[in-house]
Formats: structure tokens, sequence, C-alpha cells
């Protein structure tokens, strides 16, 4: 059987550096294959190479042979047709790729009516299980899941016979993220497609593909059947990337030290939050005591954010409580500036939380300024930046945050509530963007902060691996009420509600 898709001798260059250097790469009809590798690693650069969507300053050498044709000889023309109708992309990002003021509806027939091929949006919209009401839906009335599931159907259009998914469940939570790949899994074997799925997470690449190859640094490292590989590496990154995702239950992943039950710092009592008719947070109760890492997890929309704006005073709550330090939190004044200073928020994308405009130094000074600290500035944002482990602080402070790798925004995140000595942080998916390398980084650098500082966390996640390599304590929450608490052990071995365990059931294995 002839390949769908040939690369031979890909090699990408942006001006005198190599991206990419000498992949090879086959992919049959029918062939799941993953393409896994770190941030930087040339993945993203293979995959927009088969429909020639570099920017103008990549050259390319090598083949690219699609059916048989080689991409980079094609007309524009040709190249038009090819896309869509014989390969088609799946973009990370659902919600920037599709058109805010386009029903979703009109976005799938378009590639459909440009190509003049026959066919009914409604019935793809149907194939991606969504209702068919959803068509007359704009972008922003959907969730996660089922804007991920219009690109689905975009990409499937104009029946394509390969379909090039970049990170098609980075954003989402474990149960609508398992669905996502149960329906792609689906589309594979009805529809014959060839599926190129690109991933820095081998358990996503292990639920859906039969074989998987691994990128560093530009090369193609590792190449055989998804089992072989996570089971027998034979690359030193291959089995660095194996070993970075944490197996729940295993005690070689449970990072979190035990520790006497502390004194409470922080406490929600009975904390009612409204929107509208909505009731997003619905009679909470939760504890962190000092020095203390709880994790509360759950699914998109299920009211953890809410609970964590509520908490950080951003929100006002309908009734309830929270009450730090023995007193009762106030709702605005100085009183809560204090607070505020005591307790810091990390969030969950770095590139957005900083100012592109503001170097680092200023980005990490900016509590300093809004709480009037006094001291010498400099020193006190070296001491916080370096704590963040970003050493020596020089290297860093004069840098915009573009200059840095997301792991190296995310510690500027961290060094900037740590500037304020807090003894509380709210971490909003601290590691939810990045790579399996720097999110252990991640991780150890909140244990560490825990150790030395006596520095509590509220981690909220939807990643139940995260949970139990951190947390001390795991709250899950679900349609604005925590159905269950207790210690890491307890919830994620011998759950209680079957909530949790679906969500437990959700988590793709390694």
């Amino acid at each position: 059987m002839n390949p769908l898709l040939e690369l031979k001798n890909l090699t990408v260059h942006y001006g005198p550096k190599c991206v990419v250097n000498d992949v090879n790469l086959a992919l049959a009809p029918g062939q799941t294959l993953g393409l896994a590798g770190e941030s930087g690693s040339g993945k993203s650069t293979v995959a927009m190479s088969v429909l020639r969507l570099l920017p103008k300053s990549a050259s390319v050498t090598g083949e690219i042979l699609l059916d048989g044709d080689d991409v980079a000889t094609m007309s524009w023309g040709r190249l038009r047709a090819v896309r869509w109708a014989a390969a088609s992309i799946v973009f990370q990002g659902a919600m920037h790729s599709l058109n805010p003021v386009q029903r979703v509806g009109d976005q799938i027939a378009e590639p459909m009516r440009l190509h003049g091929v026959e066919g009914n949006a409604l019935d793809l919209v149907e194939q991606v299980e969504l209702p068919r009401d959803k068509a007359r839906a704009y972008p922003h009335e959907l969730s996660g899941g089922q804007r991920q599931r219009v690109m689905i159907a975009m990409a499937l259009a104009c029946g394509p016979r390969l379909v090039v998914a970049d990170e098609p469940t980075t954003a989402l939570d474990v149960v609508v993220q398992a669905q996502v790949l149960a329906l792609m899994t689906r589309l594979v074997r009805e529809q014959d497609l060839g599926l190129l799925m690109i991933s820095h997470d081998l358990s996503v690449l292990a639920e859906t593909c039969d074989d998987l190859a691994v990128m560093h640094r530009g090369a193609l490292v590792e190449r055989g059947r998804t089992r072989e590989v996570i089971a027998n590496p034979r690359h030193p990154h291959t089995a660095a990337l194996t070993a970075a995702f944490p197996v729940i239950g295993d005690p070689a992943h449970r990072w979190a030290e035990p520790a006497p039950e502390p004194e409470p710092l922080l406490q929600v009592r009975d904390l009612v939050v409204d929107y509208g008719r909505t009731r997003a947070v619905d009679g909470v109760d939760l504890t962190i005591g000092r020095g203390e890492i709880v994790a509360l997890v759950g699914q998109s929309g299920s009211g953890k954010t809410t609970l964590a704006r509520t908490i950080m005073g951003l929100r006002k709550p309908s009734s309830g409580r929270v009450i730090f330090d023995g007193a009762e939190v106030a709702r605005n004044g100085k009183a809560l500036k204090a607070f505020r200073r005591q307790v810091q928020l990390v969030l969950q994308d770095p590139s957005s939380a900083l100012n592109p405009r503001h170097r680092i130094v200023d980005a990490v000074a900016e509590g300093l300024r809004v709480h009037g600290i006094p001291g010498d500035e400099e020193s006190l944002v070296t001491a916080a930046v370096e704590r963040a482990e970003l050493r020596p602080a020089s290297l860093y402070l004069q840098a915009l945050p573009h200059e840095l790798s997301g792991g190296q925004q995310q510690r500027v995140v961290i060094a900037g509530a740590l500037v304020l000595e807090p003894r509380l942080l709210v971490a909003d998916e601290p590691v939810a963007s990045l790579d399996a390398s720097v999110r252990g980084e991640i991780v150890a650098l909140l244990l560490r902060l825990r150790r030395e500082l006596g520095l509590a966390s509220l981690i909220i996640t939807h990643d139940l691996g995260l949970a139990w390599q951190i947390a001390d304590r795991v709250a899950v929450m679900h349609q604005g009420k925590i159905v269950e608490q207790g210690s890491a052990e307890e919830v994620l071995l011998t759950p209680s509600h079957d909530y949790t365990r679906a969500l437990l059931r959700a988590v793709p294995q390694v």
C-alpha cells in the first residue's frame, strides 16, 4: 500500500538556525501516527510543512509527498485544491482559529463551498457528536470541547484522506479530552483516514496512536509501535518524556512529603456565588492549613475558578464567609488590599499574564509598587527572581517576556507573587501549558517553596496526575459543589463519589 504521506530527508531552516533536521516519516491510510516532543523540538514545524503553511522566512529542503505528489513543487492552484480536500489540519487553539462573529455551521460549510464539495454542514455537526442546533451557535456560546469538535468537523468537511492534529486536546479537561480522542479514533476507523497526531503529552498519544515517533532538537530520535516505544524506550529523551507523566498510585510519582495536620490558614464556610440565575458555587466548605497544598479538581465549568476568584476577593459572594488567619476577609478597602498581599494568584497562561512590553524587572516589581512596599526594590526583585530559580537574576531582569521560554515565563509569574512574601498561593492550572520536563521543575519549585517558606498553595487543576504528585489533600468540585475531599491517597485511590471515579476513568494512561 502506497503511503498517504511520506517525508524524505525533510530539513527546515529559519535563517541560519536548523529547526528540523533530516526527518523521514511515512503514514498509510487507516494508520495513526503520534509525533511527540517538547516545545522547540520541531514537531509543529513538521506539521505545518505538510501543507506549506510555514512562514516565508523558512527554507525547506527534502521531499514532502502527499499521495506521491511533492508539496514543495506544487503550483499555488494545485496546493489550494489539496488543502482541505486531500489533507487538513486541526489546530491547537479552537477559540483562536474560529471566526468569533460567524456561526459555526457557516464556518464548517465554508471549505465545502470553496472547493465545490457537495454535502451538508449539519451532517458533519452530527458526525462529530454535537446536536444539530449547535450549528447556529457562535464560538463563544460553545464549551472548549464543543469548539474542538467544530474544528474536527471543518477538517473533515471536504473528505480528506489525511488529517494532521496539532495538540488538539491541550486545553481540555480529562473527561472532554477522552471524548475528543475517542471521536478521532472512531473517525479514523470508519473513514480509513491517516491521522498524524502531534503532542507533548505521551499519554494522549498512547491513547490514540498505533505508532509513535519522538522528536528532540529537530531530529527524529525514535520510531516504532506505541506500546513498544513507551515500554522500552531506546533514546534517553523518550525515557525522560515517559517518566515525566505522573502515574496515579505510583509511590515514585508522589512528591508531596507527609506532614502532621496543620492549623487552618484559610477557611471557606458555606460559600455561595450566583451569576444571575446560575449558581456557580453552591454551599462550599474548604480549609487550607498553614503550609498545606490542596488540589481543587474538576471539569471546566465546575466552579473551581469562580471559587478561587471569590477567595481572592475578586468577586463578591452571594452568601457565606471567607476567613483568613482567624479573621473574616473584608470585601473592600485597605483591609482587602492587605489580605491580597498575603494571598497571591498565579495564572494558567504566563504569556497572557505578563505585559509583552514590560521588562521582567518591572513585571516582578509591580506588586511592590502597588502595595507601596518600602526597601530596595532591585534587591527585593532579585531575591524573588532567584527564589523562583531564575539564576543569576541579572540574566533575566532586562529581558522581555517573548525572549523567555514558557517555563521561564511561569517562573517570572511566580516571582511576581513571591516578591510580596505571601502566605498562600492560588495557582490556576499552573502547569497546563508546559512541557513534561518543565512541568516537573515547576512542581518541584512549588514543593521547595512550601518546605523553605512555609508557603501554602491552592492548586486548581483538571489534571489528576498533578494532584497525585503535589497535593496533601484533594477536593473534587462538580456543578458548584465539593462532592468529595480528603487526603490525596483517599480521594485518588479509594474514591467514594461516582463523579471522582468517572474523572479517574477518563485519565489517559501512559
